[in-house]
């Protein structure tokens, strides 16, 4: 692995134990607080007379929540129906930009309800209407109701901030296409599920005297070609195939359930489209970039990091026989 390959992996693994980190503090700071709450607090009763929900069970529903799934669109239904349970709403509903995308309970008629701003960043902001009987809410149910928003809002950020973090650790930066540690555990998970009559192939792409562009043009120009390449091969891969920036300027597609004449064919079509069409033009120069191609097909009982290295063998004869071409691996005994 060589220094930039440790240097990802290593920024990816903090990514992931911050979010964690972020999650456990937020989950420990509403604990300390609603018990805190619920001592100094009398006890809420819903519109029956009886005690209302516990705070600290809505508190526990949504911790769950957060710990299980980072999901914000998950985890909003959770935090109406708990808030709403608390405070002994009738009903409840999430609106986002006027627009209802949760609700519990049947609103009942003539009763305004209580509006709550779940706020996030970036302006973005969602509504929580909670309806009281008709005889409304007392002052200690909306206390509990604002309370629980405020901290609804940590977690939302929270579960934001991790999807956030998640996406950044499993994509390449530059291209949007997924990095090499997404691909890796991508290409291992296919080669355990694939069936022998249908096994995955693999192309790897490498861009050809890619150092040339970087120094004619810099290393700006360089990074926009890298970027047209990968919209180029995105174009050229269906839905279900895995296109990834493994580094630099090597690149690979991972093709489920696709014999290696398939593979070829798509590597084939691509190399033809790079030959004959500019991928940039920049200030009246039209940029062209030739790719050299490896491709190989998975063999019964063969592991990922067997295939990968196939291909990127036949990789190597493609560069070295005169490259802009697709080379297809010798199949090997697993």
């Amino acid at each position: 692995m060589d220094l930039a390959t440790l240097a990802a992996v290593s920024r990816e693994d903090l990514y992931f134990a911050l979010a964690v980190a972020a999650t456990l503090a937020t989950i420990a700071l509403l604990v300390v607080t609603i018990r805190t709450d619920v001592r100094r607090s009398p006890a809420l009763h819903d519109r029956r007379g009886s005690p209302a929900r516990d705070p600290r069970e809505a508190l526990a529903l949504v911790g769950d929540t957060l710990a299980a799934t980072h999901n914000p669109e998950a985890l909003l239904p959770v935090i109406l129906r708990a808030t709403a349970e608390a405070t002994g709403a009738t009903a409840g509903r999430l609106l986002e930009s006027g627009e209802e995308i949760a609700s519990v309970g049947a609103i009942p008629l003539g009763v305004e309800p209580l509006t709550l701003e779940l706020p996030a960043a970036g302006g973005r902001s969602t509504l929580m209407l909670l309806y009281p009987t008709r005889s409304g809410f007392d002052a200690a149910a909306e206390r509990l109701a604002t309370w629980l928003a405020s901290q609804a809002s940590i977690a939302l950020e929270n579960a934001r901030l991790h999807h956030v973090v998640q996406v950044q650790a499993v994509t390449d930066e530059l291209t949007g296409l997924v990095n090499r540690r997404r691909f890796m555990t991508a290409l291992e998970t296919e080669t355990v599920r694939t069936s022998r009559l249908r096994p995955p192939s693999l192309i790897l792409a490498d861009l050809d005297d890619f150092k040339r562009v970087n120094d004619r043009f810099g290393h700006p120009v360089g990074d926009e070609l890298l970027q047209e390449f990968a919209r180029a091969l995105l174009d050229h891969v269906r839905d279900i195939d895995i296109p990834a920036r493994l580094g630099g300027e090597e690149f690979a597609v991972l093709l489920p359930e696709t014999p290696v004449d398939g593979a070829s064919a798509v590597a084939e079509r691509l190399q033809r489209f790079l030959t004959a069409t500019p991928l940039l033009v920049k200030n009246g120069h039209s940029i062209h970039a030739t790719a050299s191609f490896g491709v190989a097909e998975l063999v019964e009982g063969e592991a990922g990091d067997e295939l990968l290295r196939r291909a990127d063998a036949a990789l190597y004869r493609a560069k070295d026989e005169g490259k802009n071409q697709v080379v297809v691996a010798e199949a090997s005994a697993a």
